[in-house]
């Protein structure tokens, strides 16, 4: 190669290889017998040359016919030529090829003398034009790996351009284009004299918000917009604009688009095309699990109620052991994601172990959130009467006005079968007799769940504490009260049937103490295996008569998510339990 070499001489040679790669492709997938070979590469003393060189020619795969065609040997040649260049030799002096004698032409011999690796002498990369001093673009051209006395490496002066040219279309630089791009070769001294002068030109700006006819979806876009008109351009805020709305509920489909073609000066008009959903949605679910059997969900949902962005739902959730009801009403505040009001009202009902209740409850809840923090805030003022017989005690109802606060975190990684991801929950409330409420009273819980991975081997670990402090713990409705055992707290007991005991029968606790630790392991295509030890109880002091579980597991990521079986052995100081557990769902 003599003289300079440009970016067009580059591009014309690229294309000619992967026409010609494409050909061979085709072949090998229309004769198996041509698909596969391996390279054995003499002359060459650089693993990283021989190993580019292998690379290459296996995407070229054996020869039809195991036959050196005079294509199959100048798409090798060139093939070996890329590879080259592509760590700095640019003058291949010797290649020779021959096929191994089998038939099935599985080896390819080359023998290649590659010359002087070329190094870089002199390296000018800058950016010219109006906004050449963009802090973002300029730190790329900082960074760059091209140093002088370095090796010239095609890959590293290909991604410099690569990255400059998409991080100008990202933060809006249209018409950014490069003015010089070459790099000169001595073949005399084996340098190279680099240039790249890139010229961003201009930065854009967002210009008018095109949005479809509609008054509650007009209201509800400007809510959720992340820039305003004349904000610089940035794909960044148009990607989050995007899932913003797509977080509403309101569309059915949406999409915000730049209309670069027709901006108005530097101005880009955006362009919103959006579906809404039907008036109402509905839903249907359900599931099982050893411990509270077969369950099915229903869920009502009508998410556009008036121009400021209101929306009502209802849920029911039925199972053997426990049925509610629930109606929420959401008002949005200044940031209808985040920020909103909810009113809710609901009735359940639980007979299970010695618990039997009938509750009804109001609640206003705020809830607070931001786009930079994972943490949520939910401040809450909750009425609730419970009638309810715990144990041996007689039938009576409790009314409480209970204020509190939650603190919660989800953060997962790895779609249904999670493989990565933790859950914080941090609640308190209370109430007092001057205000509405028949006792005194203040509840803690405090819960985390975390789920991490090493390669094949994941690791879960999981604690719950609670504690109550009144004035009358007999009067604490059975809602109120803590009970343990189950698959989500000590496996080898039956859900809810770890608590103080009087006359035989479970009164619940005043204390929660439970913790857990999980080991799987692959076995086979979406299975796992797992050892698990968990220990904890629900008592009237803490940490007392702690219970234990331990036992082996299985999971198996199916389509519709995680289904998980468990066969432990439980001890407690009141006995010695067996017990399977199965459920479905998500480990957070």
């Amino acid at each position: 190669m003599n003289g300079p070499c440009s970016a067009r001489y580059r591009i014309t040679e690229v294309t000619l290889f992967t026409l010609r790669t494409f050909y061979f492709a085709l072949v090998a997938l229309i004769a198996p017998n041509a698909f596969a070979i391996s390279v054995d590469i003499e002359g060459v003393d650089d693993s990283r040359l021989k190993d580019n060189i292998d690379v290459y020619i296996g995407i070229i795969g054996a020869p039809v016919s195991c036959e050196l065609t005079q294509n199959y040997r100048q798409t090798v040649k060139e093939a070996v030529t890329k590879a080259a260049q592509a760590v700095g030799y640019y003058q291949l002096e010797t290649l020779k090829m021959r096929l191994s004698k089998d038939k099935e032409c599985s080896e390819l011999y080359l023998t290649v003398q590659a010359g002087t690796r070329v190094k870089i002498g002199k390296r000018h990369i800058e950016l010219v034009g109006a906004d050449k001093a963009d802090d973002v673009l300029q730190g790329i051209v900082g960074k760059a790996e091209l140093k002088e006395g370095s090796y010239l490496e095609q890959g590293q002066y290909d991604g410099l351009k690569s990255k400059l040219l998409s991080m100008a279309q990202i933060r809006g630089y249209f018409d950014a284009k490069f003015i010089v791009q070459e790099i000169r070769i001595d073949f005399d001294t084996y340098l190279a004299n680099v240039d790249l002068q890139f010229s961003p030109g201009k930065r854009y700006a967002f210009g008018e918000l095109q949005i479809p006819d509609d008054d509650k979806a007009q209201v509800l876009i400007k809510e959720v917009s992340t820039f305003k008109e004349g904000d610089p351009y940035h794909a960044d805020k148009l990607a989050e604009f995007n899932q913003n709305l797509k977080l509403t509920g309101y569309f059915q489909q949406v999409v915000a688009r730049p209309l670069v073609s027709k901006a108005d000066g530097l101005n880009v008009p955006i362009q919103l095309i959006a579906s809404a959903k039907p008036r109402d949605t509905f839903n249907i679910g359900g599931g099982a699990s050893t411990d509270s059997g077969p369950r099915l969900r229903f869920k009502w949902q009508r998410p556009w109620v008036n121009s400021k962005g209101h929306s009502l739902s209802a849920e029911a959730f039925i199972s053997q052991p426990e049925q509610n009801i629930s109606v929420k009403y959401k008002v949005p505040l200044e940031d209808p994601l985040n920020n909103y009001l909810s009113y809710q009202a609901g009735v359940k009902a639980e007979n299970d172990n010695d618990t039997k209740s009938e509750a009804l409850t109001l609640a206003v809840q705020r809830h607070w959130g931001s786009p930079d923090s994972d943490w949520q805030r939910i401040g809450f003022l909750r009425l609730e009467q419970e009638k309810f017989t715990q144990g041996t005690d007689d039938e009576q109802t409790t009314t409480l006005l209970l204020p509190g606060m939650t603190l919660s975190r989800r953060r997962t990684r790895g779609g249904l079968d999670i493989n990565w991801g933790d859950k914080q929950q941090y609640t308190i409330e209370g109430a007092t007799q001057e205000v509405v409420s028949d006792i005194d009273l203040v509840r803690i819980s405090l819960q985390t769940k975390w789920l991490r991975s090493y390669g094949k081997h994941r690791l879960f670990a999981r604690a719950e504490l609670g504690a109550i402090a009144t004035n009358d713990f007999s009067q604490v409705p059975s809602s109120l009260r803590y009970f343990a055992g189950g698959d989500q707290s000590v496996r080898g007991f039956a859900l809810n049937t770890l608590s103080p005991e009087e006359e035989g029968e479970l009164t619940g606790g005043q204390y929660l103490n439970v913790a857990s630790i999980e080991y799987s392991y692959p076995v086979a295509q979406d299975w796992r295996m797992a050892v698990f030890t968990d220990i904890g109880n629900a008592s009237d002091k803490p940490f007392k008569d702690l219970a234990t579980g331990i036992g082996l597991g299985a999971s198996w990521s199916s389509p519709v998510g995680p289904i998980r079986f468990y066969f432990a052995r439980g001890n407690s100081v009141e006995e010695t339990t067996w017990r399977f557990h199965f459920s479905m769902g998500p480990a957070l």
